[in-house]
């Protein structure tokens, strides 16, 4: 009797496992993954502004100065990307024709000057609004691209003017 019991509890437990092993072959789901990349451009300054100095003005002679600043970006792969120059923080700024310095102490003593796509300065930089933008597409977060800005100042409109320091503040976006 007892051996008939363990026979039957044998049995019975293999066929319990047996069914087990039925179900958990005979039964799946899916799992769904998905992830979105986002598209992101930034810019790559380590905190450090761009700048533009044009030193010295030579107001005897009259000479152009000119300089160029790099800016350092990166977009997703494929991203399409518009940077555009504000027209600055100088009332009067136009980014199309002159954009301009202010003294530092005497905001009607103003210096000519504008931002430009190309060192000659023919192609004038734009807001967005006024002049072309810089158009580009990104080609991946891990590849920082470069932007050259060049400037040329009108040292002719500083003959009448005071001395000292004349700046302006102009923010560069990337518009994506």
């Amino acid at each position: 009797m007892d051996m008939k019991r363990k026979l039957l509890g044998a049995v019975t437990l293999f066929a319990m496992f047996a069914g087990m092993e039925a179900n958990a072959q005979g039964t799946s789901q899916n799992i769904n993954v998905q992830a979105d990349v986002a598209d992101v451009c930034v810019i790559d300054s380590s905190g450090t502004p761009l700048s533009i100095n044009f030193g010295t003005v030579d107001t005897t002679t009259q000479v152009d100065s000119t300089d160029s600043a790099t800016l350092t970006w990166r977009c997703s792969t494929g991203t399409a990307v518009d940077i555009r120059l504000d027209a600055g923080d100088t009332t009067g700024s136009n980014p199309a024709t002159a954009r301009l310095l202010e003294h530092s102490t005497d905001s009607t003593q103003t210096i000519d000057y504008l931002l430009c796509h190309d060192a000659a300065c023919t192609q004038p930089w734009g807001d967005g609004t006024t002049a072309p933008d810089a158009s580009d597409t990104g080609v991946g977060m891990a590849t920082p691209q470069t932007t050259q800005i060049f400037g040329v100042l009108d040292a002719s409109s500083a003959v009448a003017n005071i001395a000292g320091v004349y700046t302006e503040t102009v923010v560069v976006s990337l518009v994506f």
